[in-house]
């Protein structure tokens, strides 16, 4: 079995969730090797592309032609030539319907854009946000006025409270009005993205664009989001801290993020 391509998921795997932009600096030199080697890096991370472009930076994909899939699928990048392969974007009539919707439920909601995110509030999620992926935030109360650019995805944001509260009336009023979906991030934030958009669907997209398959990459991820390119994968990995869903299709289980396990698997690949 021929591995080719190493896709990672980034929070609860490579760092911890929270853990901010950069990887330590063990991890670093494994996935730098591996690249030396001749093995493209995929970047798959339900965060917006400016959290984990900084990474993908950290990692010289840059120099060596990784990959990056954000935001669970809905974009795709290639790093080392700066360009952006595909966006499944949000109608902006759209996310500002959404945007009353949410406050009517006391929730801040968010409108994603490249530059920065227009949000109503400064609460729990959107702090924790904005640490872990250097993202600027702009608070206003008429969001038309300043959604101007291309809407990657919209956000929720609240207290635990808040949203356990409101989370299924908004997903299920979303959802049946509109073609998205509606995902539980955290406690505290939510995220709005195209119906049909996945990691292993967005990895399948840019296969289809690069060449490569999941015939010939390693996978490793802990969420239930993970757990399909994890399944498709010809070697496909979660942690100690992985998800039930993403155990029951891994074919090998790494120590814990906090043990880095992640690099169990990467000194395997590089000692093949």
């Amino acid at each position: 079995m021929e591995i080719k391509t190493l896709i990672c998921d980034l929070d609860g795997t490579l760092l911890a969730p929270s853990g901010g932009v950069l990887v330590s600096d063990r991890v670093r030199d494994a996935l730098i090797a591996l690249q030396e080697q001749g093995m493209t890096i995929v970047l798959a991370s339900a965060r917006i592309f400016q959290g984990v472009l900084p990474l993908a930076r950290q990692l010289q994909m840059d120099r060596y032609h990784g990959y990056i899939i954000a935001q669970n699928g809905t974009l795709g990048y290639d790093v080392s030539r700066d360009q952006t392969l595909f966006v499944h974007a949000i109608e902006q009539t759209d996310s500002l319907a959404l945007w009353e919707m949410a406050r009517q439920m006391g929730l801040d909601f968010g409108i994603a854009q490249p530059s920065y995110m227009v949000a109503s509030g400064y609460s729990e999620g959107f702090a924790l946000d904005r640490y872990n992926c250097a993202v600027d935030y702009l608070l206003t109360d008429t969001p038309q006025r300043y959604v101007r650019e291309e809407i990657w995805k919209c956000s929720a944001s609240g207290d635990k409270a808040t949203v356990d509260r409101s989370f299924d009336r908004f997903r299920t009023q979303v959802e049946a009005r509109y073609p998205y979906r509606v995902i539980r991030s955290t406690d505290t934030f939510v995220d709005v993205i195209r119906q049909g958009c996945d990691k292993a669907g967005g990895l399948k997209e840019l296969f289809a664009q690069i060449g490569g398959s999941f015939a010939q990459a390693a996978a490793i991820g802990d969420g239930d989001s993970d757990a399909q390119m994890i399944r498709e994968s010809a070697w496909g990995v979660t942690l100690e801290n992985g998800s039930a869903l993403c155990k029951r299709h891994a074919k090998q289980i790494v120590p814990s993020y906090e043990q880095e396990g992640c690099l169990t698997l990467f000194s395997q690949l590089l000692s093949r």
